[in-house]
């Protein structure tokens, strides 16, 4: 269970994550950020909730704190979804 909830896991499975950024500039740097990242296929923001998601799609297993640290290191924070859910 761990394996799922520390990794992004490629194929179908991208991984939601809510964001405290709200802007749109600072929302083009997360995703640069995020996409620097090796590994990192694609990430997709939604605009109708609050507070901000963006979906994370990869191509090979990465560990959920890289992509945490790259928003981070913006100012800002990265929580996996499911994380709130507990």
């Amino acid at each position: 269970m761990e394996v799922l909830l520390d990794n992004v896991i490629p194929e179908n499975n991208p991984r939601t994550f809510t964001t405290n950024a709200s802007e749109h500039k600072d929302l083009i740097k997360i995703k640069q950020a995020i996409m620097a990242l090796e590994g990192v296929e694609s990430v997709e923001f939604t605009d109708v909730v609050f507070p901000k998601q963006f979906i994370v799609s990869v191509s090979e297993m990465i560990e959920v704190r890289f992509v945490e640290e790259a928003v981070n290191d913006l100012g800002f924070n990265a929580l996996p979804k499911e994380f709130l859910s507990f």
